[in-house]
């Protein structure tokens, strides 16, 4: 939910940038963007008092919230360049038709986005569904842990002994909504990779 959220704000915040290119909104661009080059390892201890101070710690609202402003970065540059390669003359022809802007968002520029729409969503996914390192410091009750800590849990608490069928079980169960989702949107993935190559 918090992914589809940050994916449609994301790709109407470009959308606005696209009708209104000021140096406003590229120095918002550069300072969102920025984000990804700030590693996630230097801001656990002030990212852990914050979540602890808003009551989150420990719950799957604060993992949410603090995916969703991980991932963020990452989406608004890709929409960035994907928007970018849109067409502006369909945008254009609705807005001389009487579309408002957000009628030209949703009716025009969201559906010819949705395979750019879908490549993020999957990439954002992927990179949060493996993510071990921020609910391992913002999730510690074990009562309430993610995949990727359950699994690290379980071969910690396997020791020297060899029960690999366990372990492996949990693997399977790991990837296969990854390759789930890999094979019913593979079409989209691919559309959303090389749409914004060729102009």
């Amino acid at each position: 939910m918090a992914n589809a959220a940050f994916v449609v704000r994301a790709a109407r915040a470009r959308l606005e940038q696209i009708g209104f290119q000021t140096s406003d909104a590229a120095a918002a661009y550069c300072l969102i963007v920025a984000g990804m080059l700030f590693p996630v390892f230097l801001a656990l201890v002030p990212l852990f008092f914050v979540v602890d101070q808003l009551g989150m710690l420990g719950t799957y609202h604060g993992l949410i919230l603090v995916y969703a402003a991980y991932a963020l970065p990452f989406t608004v540059f890709f929409l960035h360049a994907f928007f970018r390669g849109l067409p502006s003359a369909t945008a254009e022809a609705a807005f001389l038709d009487g579309c408002s802007h957000t009628g030209v968002f949703f009716r025009v520029m969201l559906p010819m986005a949705r395979p750019g729409m879908v490549s993020v969503a999957i990439f954002n996914f992927l990179g949060l569904w493996n993510q071990y390192l921020l609910p391992l410091v913002l999730n510690p009750d074990p009562d309430r842990y993610v995949l990727a800590q359950g699994l690290a849990a379980l071969a910690v608490s396997q020791g020297y002994r060899s029960d690999f069928s366990g372990l492996f079980a949990g693997l399977i169960i790991a990837i296969l909504p990854v390759l789930l989702a890999y094979i019913l949107f593979q079409r989209q993935i691919r559309a959303g990779l090389t749409a914004g190559a060729v102009r």
